[in-house]
């Protein structure tokens, strides 16, 4: 039998679904692969990236081993320092990798202990590329068991060790904003390299569907999971993402002249109070640099995480749920509930929930392009980073559950699967940071990230980590 932690929210989402069909006409309406893989033409024009060179791979295993406590890695490479790198635009800088992603010969635990962990027999695509263009492994950092979460348990924010990281993607937010690491690599089916990086205070990217290869890397929900950069800066996410995608760029041509929508929604609506003020410096600082800033509306932004929820539980229990993963008790209770509530959703449920997305993914688009618009404005997470013990957080004199409330934002782009960058705007009252998101056209990675170059304030934990260009 399930607990109510886990069947409330299944059978919500699945209300909420069935509630839209009787008003959208979605008969039919499916994702096409034109719209989740990868058109080469008409890509953008990155940024050139900062002129800096990375700091020691020596230096970094050092600040790993002395910030301990904040349980980011799972595993710490000593031999990394050793290693010749490639010669290339990350040639010796210090990387930390997300534990299931495959690097050939390690261990890939996938945030659990038992049968779900694995010995990668070869690298995964985007591991081979990092290494290609020069980058060092040094260690693989802490997620929430199988990638199912928005926390990292066992994961300290570096801002307030009493608060969360989020997740999934925790310990390579934390190893970044601890000023381990310029770069980790996360994935994000629902959220998970957004949350984290929000509430982290550094900046995450979630490339478009299909953009960056995932072979390698375990997946939660193929329709959904995408892999990408957590880094300092908006700058860094993009020279990241050059390297993973491997698609051709060029430079943007400025953002002077362009249009960003502030998304307003019955979602966005329900903010603290320091993220909605943090969210108006945000968009005066658009303003001031030439960005014409306007309001636009999404109905239907509301279904898209009963959509996503309803995906990943299918998806998830489709490569998970085996029995002999279930009964070796290495998963916590629950995970396993999770696993065995998604076996049990109806298909006719799963395909109104694709169907659902795909009207979505129409939805965003031709928002986009009837409004001329270079990105929609929004919170990445409507609160700051909640203590790991807290199982709501409050929202004006509204308690909301935390698992809700961190992925209620991130949901709209990972089922429609146009690329998001959060970048880090500001901070609460507690000094905690607060995060704001960018959802722009497929393959408008560079653009996103001129434009969170523009707004981005990083916020670094006391005392702040030495510049990463020094060696």
């Amino acid at each position: 039998m399930l607990g109510p932690r886990v069947a409330d929210p299944v059978a919500s989402a699945v209300r909420a679904l069935r509630e839209a069909a009787r008003h959208l006409d979605v008969d039919g309406l499916l994702p096409t692969v034109e719209e989740t893989g990868v058109d080469r033409k008409g890509l953008p024009r990155p940024m050139r990236p900062a002129e800096s060179r990375p700091r020691g791979v020596a230096d970094a295993l050092a600040r790993a081993r002395s910030a301990i406590e904040l349980g980011a890695f799972v595993a710490l490479y000593e031999d990394a320092a050793a290693n010749l790198a490639a010669p290339g635009p990350l040639q010796g800088l210090p990387v930390a990798i997300k534990d299931n992603i495959d690097v050939a010969g390690q261990r890939v635990g996938n945030g659990t202990t038992g049968s779900a962990a694995r010995v990668a027999p070869t690298d995964a695509v985007v591991w081979q590329r990092l290494t290609e263009a020069g980058g060092v492994l040094i260690g693989r950092t802490r997620m929430h068991e199988l990638a199912w979460g928005v926390l990292t348990p066992g994961c300290r924010n570096p801002h307030d060790l009493a608060r969360g990281t989020g997740g999934s993607s925790g310990g390579s937010a934390a190893a970044v904003a601890a000023g381990i690491v310029r770069l980790a690599l996360g994935t994000d089916t629902g959220g998970s390299i957004r949350i984290p990086a929000a509430l982290c205070g550094v900046a995450g990217l979630r490339p478009t569907a299909g953009a960056v290869p995932m072979q390698g890397v375990s997946p939660l929900a193929p329709s959904l999971d995408t892999v990408g950069p957590i880094a300092r800066t908006a700058a860094d996410c993009l020279l990241a993402h050059q390297v993973l995608s491997a698609l051709p760029h060029s430079a943007p041509a400025g953002t002077a002249g362009l249009r960003v929508g502030r998304l307003a929604s019955e979602c966005t609506h329900r903010v603290a109070p320091a993220v909605q003020r943090a969210l108006q410096a945000t968009a005066a600082r658009l303003s001031a640099a030439g960005v014409e800033v306007v309001d636009v509306e999404l109905t239907r932004a509301r279904l898209a995480r009963p959509a996503s929820y309803v995906i990943m539980m299918v998806e998830a229990a489709t490569h998970w749920a085996t029995p002999e993963l279930l009964a070796d008790d290495a998963l916590t209770p629950e995970t396993a509930a999770l696993l065995r509530a998604g076996a049990g959703v109806l298909g006719t449920d799963y395909v109104l929930a694709l169907r659902v997305a795909a009207q979505l993914r129409r939805d965003v688009d031709a928002m986009l392009r009837a409004q001329r618009l270079a990105a929609l404005l929004l919170p990445s997470v409507p609160v700051t980073a909640a203590p790991p013990s807290a199982d709501t957080v409050g929202i004006g004199a509204r308690a909301e559950p935390v698992t809700a409330a961190y992925s209620r934002l991130t949901a709209l782009a990972s089922v429609t699967g146009h690329p998001a960058l959060s970048v880090p705007v500001g901070a609460d009252g507690d000094g905690l940071p607060v995060g704001a998101q960018l959802i722009g056209p497929r393959h408008s990675e560079a653009d996103l990230c001129q434009l969170g170059s523009l707004i981005e304030r990083p916020r670094w934990p006391r005392p702040a980590p030495p510049a990463h260009c020094e060696q």
